[in-house]
């Protein structure tokens, strides 16, 4: 083969592997624009988007402002309830120290008292006074007098003497 003939041949074959870099370098370019194309189209929607996202970050926003200030409104009445129920564990203590002295004071008038007939358990009229308190009023007692009016004295109960 003569030499003509062979740089012919090279030389077709550097013209085919130029043709085939070109093909694929215009198609990396290709593949590449369309990529740039698709991230403008992302970035586009993304920013259309926006708007839909800061307003669904302030809607977070205010309702964990207002669970925070419901959480603030709970531990308020809580600690008011705290102090409420201190204060009635307190006056149901003063209330059961009236009583005991109530009952003290009657067992006192109970042991002066001349008209008192039996001085045993359960005949004063402190021991009745807790067996009413105790027990709620006698069956078809209302806890009134004669008159219909509630009865408000201590002396001898209806019906004894």
């Amino acid at each position: 083969m003569e030499t003509s003939t062979i740089i012919w041949i090279v030389v077709a074959v550097l013209v085919v592997l130029a043709v085939i870099a070109v093909a694929v370098r215009m198609s990396g370019s290709r593949k590449q624009d369309r990529q740039r194309s698709k991230a403008g189209d992302i970035r586009q929607q993304a920013a259309s988007e926006e708007s839909t996202v800061r307003q669904h970050e302030a809607e977070a926003a205010e309702q964990d402002a207002l669970a925070r200030q419901a959480r603030a409104e709970a531990d308020r009445k809580a600690a008011e309830a705290e102090k409420l129920q201190l204060g009635a564990e307190e006056r149901g203590e003063q209330a059961t120290a009236k009583r005991t002295e109530h009952s003290d004071r009657l067992r006192s008038a109970d042991e002066v008292d001349p008209d008192v007939p039996d001085r045993g358990v359960g005949n004063t009229h402190a021991d009745r006074s807790a067996d009413t308190r105790d027990a709620g009023p006698a069956p078809g007692a209302s806890g009134r007098g004669e008159s219909g009016r509630p009865s408000t004295t201590h002396g001898p109960l209806e019906g004894t003497q």
